[in-house]
């Protein structure tokens, strides 16, 4: 575990020299659980996302065809069909579109569910007083899904996924969404703890003001979390509750 920022002030509670929010928000995909780890998985959606838009309207040949990651070739598409389709149109096409993305995170979320031993750290944290929460860029009802299934949803107070109608806009790095859940939450920022396994995590986290910390359970090393921001960086979620022992 690294720390990279010296706490100043009494607005965090202090256990044995350790700091611990009143708030903990996390992010889901590679912090929780890990959706796409078969790599065969994005590019499955990618080709799912092509093949819907390409029915609905003219896709140049090969275009986006070396783009290998679903959801950018989802946003892409997105964006397309807002500015060169009638606005009712767009949205129907983009909801639709929507709708397979989601689905296809709720079929995979089924087979892995989430990481070993999350249910028990995040009684943990909740048995210590701290207030739970997701902010995620994946489904609302998906994330919902796993927490219900791990049987942990009632120890959140707080589920976001991505917005709905979808705005790539407003999704991290965007702190959008941090902001709100500052909002929603009734809760100073430096109280509030996000936890992310992305750059762009940290990067929304350090927007938004809040104490950004890093896992190595996705696609980026610790100097890389470091390096856009990350104040904390733990080898996984699982990892977090030991900062706070006595």
């Amino acid at each position: 575990m690294r720390n990279n920022k010296d706490y100043k002030g009494d607005k965090m509670n202090n256990t044995n020299g350790h700091i611990k929010p009143d708030v903990l928000v996390t992010d889901f995909d590679r912090t929780l659980t890990y959706l796409y780890k078969d790599p065969s998985l994005l590019p499955e959606l990618a080709n799912k996302i092509r093949t819907f838009y390409g029915g609905n309207f003219y896709i140049p040949e090969n275009y986006l065809d070396s783009e290998t990651d679903g959801y950018k070739v989802w946003y892409k598409l997105h964006d397309i069909a807002i500015r060169e389709l009638p606005q009712t149109v767009a949205v129907e096409i983009n909801e639709q579109a929507e709708n397979i993305v989601a689905d296809f995170e709720l079929q995979i979320v089924k087979r892995v569910g989430l990481f070993h031993d999350i249910p028990k750290v995040i009684r943990n944290l909740r048995s210590n007083g701290i207030r739970l929460g997701v902010v995620s860029s994946n489904s609302t009802p998906v994330v919902q899904f796993a927490l219900e299934e791990a049987e942990i949803l009632n120890e959140f107070e707080y589920v976001r996924g991505r917005p709905y109608p979808f705005n790539p806009k407003l999704i991290k790095p965007n702190p959008f969404p941090l902001n709100k859940a500052l909002t929603d939450l009734k809760v100073d920022p430096g109280l509030f703890w996000y936890v992310g396994d992305d750059i762009v995590d940290m990067v929304a986290a350090t927007a938004a003001n809040v104490t950004a910390v890093g896992v190595c359970t996705g696609r980026h090393s610790e100097s890389e979390l470091i390096k856009s921001g990350a104040n904390l960086v733990f080898q996984s979620f699982i990892n977090i509750p030991e900062y706070f022992k006595v």
